[in-house]
């Protein structure tokens, strides 16, 4: 298990997996108007048609996109490029696109290729480089020179992009922490002094950014794991959950659902009358029955799986991870990531039989999920890997128990 370190790479919504179609890689036009101030020149109203021509075929490609009409979008951006080689929103446009829906290393190609054209601007391919990069050296200096970029951009009083710091500086701190995973490949794993300060100091850039945000709490917590200190750990994991997993009625009655009620119910005497005050006991009778409901999350389904992960690495009690997979499950029934974390929650619950029933239906949305092509092959052979060895451990488990009651 590992909590959120920066190494999981963005897949595409038709991977199955968590990502796609919120990202924000639509791109705006700039300086589409040329000609400056010669209104009658024929050269500028020339570059201001060709400009906005290539606008619109730039927003028919996203519609297509956004529409899941996910080929065709792509296809109409390459070729769009190929006529615009050197058009800088053409090349990003197609690059984010790629990122979001595409091949993975058609992406990168795509990014490198919009870094080469615009390395001065553009926070986002650097972002996106640094998400997909294998080398998590690379990855990191990619996520950096997007912060960078992205800070200059907010000194410049672009209001727009100020939103997106937060995640930016959190993003940066996991992948602090994923390099020194890999520094640490000759067992020596511990968090130096130097890696922790530069990870806190991130966390409270990005806290002064968005003090509402969860993430920085989060990632706090996955320093303090790797530090060790397990309690301390649980307790910012808490404080972060604490800020998008809010309790919410499952009604709330109106003043005037109230009055219709009042008009509606029978009168004194009669049979089925019951008074106001003989309803408040029987409110207060199924309060303890009384279970709130947990809705309109303002983090990805993407955090919350992670959120899940690193629950069960330090938390004693596997409950309420246990509770954040299921409500996934309810969003999401066909990301096998979820099954099979979710088996193992219960597992470490020692719910074994619950655990053997959902690796079942983990191991069947596994194969039908190679056949459909929703995971690739050697994807869906890992995952059906892993469940195998957490049923064999399991059963394992559950023999040693029944002879022990023999």
């Amino acid at each position: 298990m590992g909590g959120a370190n920066g190494k999981g790479k963005k897949k595409s919504s038709r991977d199955g997996k968590p990502g796609g179609k919120n990202a924000n890689y639509k791109k705006t036009m700039k300086g589409g108007g040329g000609g400056g101030g010669g209104g009658n020149s024929a050269n500028g109203t020339t570059k201001s048609s060709a400009a906005s021509t290539l606008e619109t075929r730039i927003e028919s490609a996203l519609t297509h996109i956004s529409y899941d009409r996910i080929e065709q979008g792509l296809t109409e951006l390459k070729d769009i490029c190929k006529k615009n080689p050197t058009n800088v929103d053409a090349l990003e446009t197609y690059a984010y696109a790629l990122a979001e829906y595409g091949d993975q290393e058609e992406a990168l190609d795509a990014l490198r290729d919009a870094a080469k054209a615009n390395p001065d601007s553009g926070y986002e391919k650097f972002m996106y480089l640094g998400q997909l990069l294998d080398d998590g050296k690379a990855a990191t200096a990619c996520t950096k020179k997007g912060l960078d970029l992205l800070e200059e951009q907010i000194k410049k009083g672009d209001a727009a992009v100020a939103d997106r710091h937060c995640s930016a500086c959190c993003a940066l701190a996991e992948q602090i922490l994923g390099c020194r995973d890999e520094d640490g490949m000759d067992g020596d794993n511990t968090v130096d002094e130097e890696t922790a300060k530069a990870v806190e100091e991130l966390l409270k850039r990005a806290q002064q950014s968005d003090r509402d945000s969860a993430e920085p709490l989060q990632v706090l917590a996955c320093l303090r794991n790797e530090q060790g200190k397990k309690d301390e750990a649980l307790k910012h994991l808490k404080e972060s959950i604490a800020k998008w997993r809010k309790p919410v009625q499952l009604v709330q009655e109106t003043k005037k659902e109230r009055e219709i009620y009042e008009r509606m119910r029978p009168a004194p005497g009669s049979k089925d009358y019951v008074s106001s005050s003989e309803e408040d006991e029987e409110r207060d009778d199924d309060e303890d029955e009384y279970l709130p409901r947990f809705q309109d999350y303002d983090v990805s389904f993407e955090f919350r799986f992670e959120t899940a992960k690193l629950l069960l690495e330090i938390d004693t009690s596997a409950a309420l991870a246990i509770e954040i997979l299921e409500e996934l499950l309810e969003e999401r029934d066909g990301i096998v990531d979820v099954w099979y974390l979710l088996a193992y929650a219960h597992y470490g619950a020692n719910e074994l039989d619950d655990s053997l029933e959902i690796i079942e239906i983990g191991e069947k949305l596994a194969a039908k999920s190679k056949d459909t092509g929703v995971l690739q092959e050697e994807e869906a052979e890992g995952a059906l890997m892993n469940f195998a060895e957490l049923k064999h451990v399991i059963e394992e488990v559950k023999k040693e128990c029944d002879e022990q009651v023999k």
